[in-house]
């Protein structure tokens, strides 16, 4: 979503009213805006400042910052180096020392060895999937994670997990369903202020980095794109992350403090659930990647079209690409569309559509009312799989409800995985596509991997062969081999590249990333938080 600038004009009531550049106004989505800032829990104000692997901590702080822009220069956090040893099968991790909580109580290993227990303990609260079988604290200073089998490649979710405070949770009965309404963790800001519309986070004073330039940060809930994009032209946000329809325009444009940026994070597409007709016959999902225009699906949310057949996001993962994938790209061909569907049996009814033992090819594509993007994506998807003889029926549900819906199986399609793959081919495909993943239709898969239910036996032995490969050229290898599975069986179907949607102003603080200064994500995140500067 797009910020605009707050001026110091402003009346009374309004965003920005804290004096000069005292306070950012961040604009947030969310449905019910309700006190609950435990960072495991879903759908709360915590997850307006913590979403994982890449943006974590304005309250609660991960080990390590992972960087989904500059990829692979992560950043020492809580952790300030790291290694693996034995095969990969420990993990040691030395913490900064002179830590403390927002009470003032010292921070230590012994709360990293108490929250990764919690997760061990409590499987809904481990939304990460952080696996790992014994964890330990030879002092108060290092952390060790030891593993049944060789786990660097889950490093990114092992290190993204917030860290919560022993002296607190400890008491907690049921951390399931804690609200956790007054958080105290080590963050740069703390929480102040909070009602039904906004809260505020103060600085800490006390932080243990150099502490943030900015006083305090002011959160506002949206029920959806159209208003927080009014509010960001309007002029009353300084830093959102969301998508906003001909940014340039409508945003940019309008100052020339404004500015949009959307670094490439991942790919996104038509999911299908995979055990519903017809997107469960190959050659329907066959025929739609055939038949789509992707410039025009990806140009419908200001996105950019994906052009590698293995999924996989470029440019930035042309490293990981198979020799015989490399310049390998979609290309629409609408006769080649209706052909394949022909080849399969499928012939066209007096409606236009096509059809097969009695029944229409027809399917429905969930997604959130709210989410603007995915609605314009959807109406161009209606029209282009009616040209090729496919019906398409919108099915729009809450921000709340997708996740359950998608994470039962109770769905034809969807669009916008659950899950943000770490910056690594292998993260990519596990989320996705990881057959050892699969839940059958009605049970929810707890960490909303694989949600289209792919099986495929050769795919599982390679995701258990991947922690095995000792060498970079072995583990590239496997990667070859499950792009291969992936063109071939299709298990859902890239149409865009997505990116971290960005908007902020600098007219009240410098220091945001930038295309030509890339240095993390420019979502609202700590880390920026922490470079901004007041004008």
């Amino acid at each position: 979503m797009g910020t605009l600038a707050l001026t110091a004009c402003q009346g009374s009531g309004s965003a920005g009213t804290t004096g000069a550049n005292d306070e950012l106004t961040i604009a947030g989505q969310s449905d019910n805006l309700t006190q609950v800032f435990n960072p495991f829990l879903p759908n709360t104000a915590q997850g307006l400042t913590y979403t994982s692997q890449g943006s974590g901590g304005f309250i609660y702080e991960p080990l390590v910052q992972i960087n989904t822009v500059d990829i692979g220069n992560d950043l020492p956090w809580l952790a300030k180096t790291w290694r693996w040893s034995d095969g990969n099968k420990t993990l040691t991790l030395d913490l900064q020392t002179g830590v403390k909580w927002t009470d003032g109580t010292a921070f230590s290993a012994d709360d990293v060895v108490f929250t990764f227990t919690l997760l061990k303990n409590y499987a809904a609260l481990n939304t990460l999937g952080a696996e790992f079988a014994k964890v330990s604290a030879p002092s108060a200073s290092q952390v060790v994670f030891t593993f049944a089998v060789p786990s660097q490649q889950f490093f990114t979710n092992i290190v993204s997990c917030p860290i919560v405070s022993k002296h607190i949770w400890s008491a907690v009965k049921d951390p399931t369903s804690y609200t956790d309404k007054n958080p105290v963790g080590t963050g740069p800001f703390k929480l102040s202020t909070f009602s039904a519309q906004s809260f505020v986070l103060v600085r800490n004073e006390d932080y243990w980095q150099p502490k943030a330039q900015i006083k305090s940060l002011r959160f506002v809930a949206y029920k959806d794109n159209a208003g927080m994009t009014n509010a960001l032209v309007q002029g009353q946000a300084d830093w959102a992350g969301s998508f906003i329809a001909n940014a340039d325009k409508t945003y940019v444009a309008r100052s020339s403090h404004n500015h949009y940026w959307a670094p490439i994070n991942g790919t996104d597409g038509l999911i299908p659930n995979l055990e519903r007709w017809p997107l469960s016959d190959l050659a329907v999902r066959r025929a739609i990647s055939l038949g789509v225009d992707r410039k025009q699906v990806a140009a419908a949310s200001n996105d950019v079209a994906a052009t590698s057949v293995t999924g996989l996001p470029m440019p930035a993962y042309t490293s990981s690409i198979a020799p015989q994938y490399k310049g390998l790209n979609f290309v629409q061909d609408v006769n080649k569309a209706h052909q394949t569907l022909t080849d399969a049996g499928y012939t066209k009814g007096s409606d236009g559509y096509y059809e097969k033992g009695g029944k229409r090819v027809e399917f429905s594509i969930s997604f959130p009312s709210s989410y603007t993007e995915i609605a314009a994506r959807a109406q161009v998807l209606v029209s282009q799989l009616k040209d090729i003889g496919i019906k398409l029926n919108v099915d729009t549900t809450t921000v709340n409800d997708i996740n359950p819906m998608t994470a039962k199986g109770d769905f034809d399609s969807t669009m916008g995985y659950p899950v943000n793959s770490a910056p690594r081919a292998f993260s990519y495909y596990n989320d996705t596509i990881n057959p050892n993943l699969y839940y059958p239709i009605g049970k929810s898969t707890p960490t909303w991997q694989n949600i289209e239910r792919f099986q495929n036996a050769e795919a599982a032995t390679l995701f258990d062969e991947y922690p095995k490969a000792t060498t970079d050229a072995q583990r590239q290898q496997i990667i070859d081999q499950l792009e291969t599975i992936f063109v071939e069986n299709l298990p859902w179907i890239p149409m865009f590249y997505w990116g971290s949607y960005s908007d902020y102003s600098t007219a009240k603080v410098t220091g945001f990333p930038t295309p030509q200064d890339p240095y993390f994500s420019p979502v609202p995140n700590p880390v920026v938080a922490l470079r901004l500067k007041p004008v």
